[in-house]
C-alpha cells in the first residue's frame, strides 16, 4: 500500500485497484474504487469532528455562566 495522504490521524492509501482510509490503529473505515469518495469521506469525518469539538464548546461555555 503506498500512502496518498494524512490528515488529523486518518490516512488514505492506494492499494493495487482501489483506495483505503484507516485510523492510526490501522483500523479500515472506508474502502472504494475510487480516491474521490475516500477523499470525500475524510473531509465529512473531519467537519463531524470539528462540529462537535464547537457544540462541546460552546456546551462548557454556557455552563460556566
Amino acid at each position: 500500500m503506498k500512502l496518498i495522504y494524512m490528515a488529523d490521524g486518518l490516512f488514505l492509501y492506494e492499494k493495487d485497484d482501489s483506495y483505503v482510509v484507516t485510523d492510526q490503529n490501522d483500523n479500515v473505515l472506508k474502502e472504494s474504487s475510487t480516491s474521490q469518495t475516500c477523499s470525500r469521506y475524510i473531509l465529512k469525518t473531519l467537519q463531524s469532528r470539528r462540529a462537535a469539538e464547537r457544540a462541546a464548546i460552546e456546551k462548557i461555555n454556557q455552563d460556566q455562566n
